[in-house]
């Protein structure tokens, strides 16, 4: 998965979480290639739900920050994603079978639509209260 600039959302450390991301969904698709993708499903998966566990803790202290008005909704996007997570995680580890290309999709689609149609309003928030964009 490429990065571009048009996917920053204008603070630093949320900009940088969502890199780290990408670099990981890289991986995962890296691995496909290398038909290897199942050994590193269940990587990204560990890494996924403990990295997501600080990224959407410092997402949405910086959305409690600006008085983001949808932090209760956005709050439960970050729910439902790591409960899709561990579902996945907790089939695999019961020997469950997962197509890895759909797992990519998953993971790339999520992850784009995210950043571009809500993580993008936490930065347009953040510009308003602080009137630039920010390290936060």
């Amino acid at each position: 998965m490429d990065w571009y600039d048009s996917y920053n959302i204008g603070v630093d450390r949320i900009d940088a979480q969502h890199q780290e991301l990408a670099k990981m969904v890289s991986r995962v698709q890296a691995a496909l290639v290398e038909g290897r993708a199942i050994q590193e499903i269940g990587q990204a998966l560990r890494f996924l739900v403990d990295y997501t566990k600080q990224h959407f803790a410092d997402e949405e202290k910086i959305m409690e920050a600006v008085d983001f008005d949808g932090l209760a909704r956005h709050k439960e996007l970050h729910r439902r994603l790591v409960e899709d997570v561990m579902q996945i995680l907790m089939g695999l580890k019961k020997g469950k079978a997962i197509d890895p290309y759909a797992f990519v999709d998953f993971l790339t689609n999520w992850l784009l639509n995210h950043i571009r149609h809500e993580d993008k309003k936490i930065g347009r928030a953040v510009e308003a209260k602080h009137g630039q964009k920010t390290t936060m």
